[in-house]
């Protein structure tokens, strides 16, 4: 018998042969070309929650131009709302297997039930005005969560934040130079446009903004058109710190920035821009802001009398601590029942201890943990350059100048400083399952 040449044999099964070269073709294609060929999903936007993150630190506009409609009608109740329901019809959803979400969700119910325990000495009504606004400041990180469904909706979100920046610094500028002196005086400690708070809190909004863009600008590659109002952002917020004569914010933002610097993994670059830049910081500041951080000093019989009177404060919250070790005095007790100057401990950690007890601390702690390991996991495993990288990177900076800010006062409750700080921890989240569901998309 003849053997059957191989020529032949592909002429008899023409179908075959043709599927089988096909199967080879398609095996050499690259994956990322056949992605690319696929048109691209074009998710829906939640246009009112880019404006609630634009509005936020905008609390002159606010209290001044937006109509208060009465009945519990303001800006920060009907924005919510409307931003929440803008979220469900987008159809996201959280982040899975999270420890963060279930530690801000724990966090969310004890204050609640701290409250309670609280309306047993308290009666006033407005207390549930502070938990309510601080909750929805908190609860951002879930609607941000559930609006964001690829990276295009992760950037208009971070330019929404960074849009009011500008109009802010100039606020700042004019109220700065409606006082402004050479020397210090209490009289320059101006509050932006945070019309119903302080300077501290003011500054305070500030350094968690200038870290942020501080870890986008070096860190993620992006246009240059991005890049330049990154850039802007960050400087309008270095001038409002600045000129806000905040002695924590000027701590804050430096450790803030320095964590960033070194957890980056392209830190010897900008290392000796950043000696450089420390030597000459007290010849080229205003003589105003070097007396102002002069003036702090715990030595008896130095101290100024906001340092005096926070030791005063600490010392009371930690004997009402010591009085109600384990659920505490309630929720916003201490300035209202417990102090008897009606003052706040101006120390978050202290203050919790004394209306939230040994339960509250621990509520606090493990949130805090929760979200530093949410940063230094997500800066593990994100790419160089990447979005993820960047606001993982901002993250761990700004929760470092937090917990610094919050032991000389209160950097956690009120909403238009700490908003945008939970907005981008919500980002932070939904990180991990964005490049999934690109992929999933193409």
């Amino acid at each position: 018998m003849s053997r059957v040449q191989p020529e032949s044999a592909r002429g008899r099964f023409p179908l075959a042969e043709r599927g089988l070269h096909w199967r080879a073709q398609a095996a050499s294609t690259p994956v990322d070309a056949v992605q690319d060929a696929a048109p691209a999903r074009r998710y829906r936007n939640n246009w009112p929650l880019y404006l609630f993150v634009f509005l936020l630190p905008l609390q002159n506009i606010q209290t001044g131009y937006l109509p208060q409609l009465g009945g519990g009608l303001n800006f920060l109740n009907v924005f919510f709302v409307v931003s929440l329901v803008g979220a469900f019809f987008c159809g996201g959803r959280l982040a899975r297997n999270e420890p963060l979400n279930i530690a801000v969700f724990v966090y969310m119910l004890y204050a609640a039930i701290s409250y309670l325990v609280g309306s047993q000495l308290v009666s006033d009504s407005d207390r549930i005005n502070v938990l309510k606004d601080h909750l929805i400041a908190v609860s951002l990180v879930f609607v941000t969560q559930m609006s964001v469904r690829d990276w295009s909706q992760v950037k208009k979100i971070i330019i929404a934040s960074l849009l009011p920046l500008p109009y802010i610094a100039k606020v700042t500028w004019v109220q700065h130079t409606s006082v402004a002196k050479w020397h210090y005086g209490d009289a320059l400690r101006i509050r932006g446009t945070f019309a119903l708070l302080g300077a501290n809190e003011f500054a305070a909004f500030c350094v968690t903004m200038a870290v942020l863009c501080f870890a986008l600008l070096i860190s993620v590659r992006m246009p240059r058109i991005l890049r330049a109002l990154v850039a802007l952002g960050l400087a309008c917020t270095v001038f409002c710190i600045l000129y806000a004569y905040s002695r924590t914010a000027y701590v804050a933002v430096a450790v803030g920035l320095i964590c960033v610097l070194l957890a980056w993994r392209g830190r010897w670059k900008l290392m000796p821009l950043f000696l450089v830049l420390a030597i000459a910081l007290p010849a080229i500041l205003p003589e105003s802001v070097v007396e102002r951080y002069q003036s702090t000093s715990v030595e008896e019989g130095k101290q100024d009398e906001s340092t005096r009177m926070r030791m005063v404060y600490w010392g009371i919250a930690w004997d009402s601590f010591v009085a109600h070790p384990v659920v505490g005095t309630g929720f916003n007790t201490f300035a209202r029942r417990v102090n008897p100057y009606h003052m706040d401990t101006h120390n978050v950690y202290l203050r919790t201890l004394a209306e939230g007890g040994a339960v509250g601390a621990l509520v606090l702690l493990a949130l805090l943990l929760a979200l530093f390991f949410l940063c230094i996991k997500r800066l593990r495993k994100a790419p160089p350059g990447s979005w993820q990288y960047g606001i993982a990177l901002g993250m761990l900076g700004a929760w470092t100048a937090l917990v610094v800010g919050n032991i000389f006062g209160d950097r956690f409750t009120y909403y238009p400083m700490i908003g945008c700080f939970w907005v981008y921890a919500g980002l932070l989240l939904k990180s991990r399952e964005l490049p999934a569901m690109e992929g999933a998309r193409r």
